[in-house]
């Protein structure tokens, strides 16, 4: 499993962006492994390169969340994904629970699990909302209604 923190340009106007970075890539290394966390960027975060030295970077042209995903995604194709959005907080139960129910697609506010089987029809719906203001919410129910792909929708964990 790979994880993809989805970094976008609403998040620059946080101040506490880095330190929270900080305390989840730490809880996601201990969980899942250094060699598997990747970070979709905008040009205004390449400050974060010499931060992270570690993170894997994907750009984010458009500097929409949207965006990111469908690039991060991309690029992690073969995996299954883990998918942090930068504006969530994380904590060591939320991350521990989406890891135990690993074996369907699981979305959650501001995380979602996709599995390796079903990433490419998740990556095609995608990439017609790319440009748009869409939810990933939207974005799934698009591929459950088009493809008949199932996946749990929780509460908050």
């Amino acid at each position: 499993m790979k994880v993809l923190f989805v970094l976008y340009s609403d998040l620059l106007k946080r101040v506490d962006l880095q330190d929270k970075l900080e305390k989840e890539l730490e809880l996601v290394k201990k969980l899942i492994g250094p060699d598997s966390v990747y970070a979709t960027i905008t040009s205004e975060m390449k400050h974060f390169f010499d931060i992270f030295p570690d993170l894997v970077f994907i750009r984010n042209d458009k500097g929409t969340f949207i965006y990111g995903a469908y690039k991060g995604l991309r690029k992690l194709r073969g995996n299954a994904v883990l998918l942090i959005d930068g504006g969530v907080s994380l904590t060591k139960h939320k991350l521990a629970e989406f890891i135990r129910r690993g074996k369907k697609n699981i979305l959650c506010t501001g995380l979602a699990l996709i599995k390796l089987v079903d990433l490419d029809y998740i990556i095609r719906t995608m990439e017609r909302y790319k440009d748009g203001d869409a939810s990933l919410s939207h974005i799934m129910e698009e591929v459950k209604r088009e493809y008949g792909i199932d996946y749990e929708m929780l509460q908050e964990v």
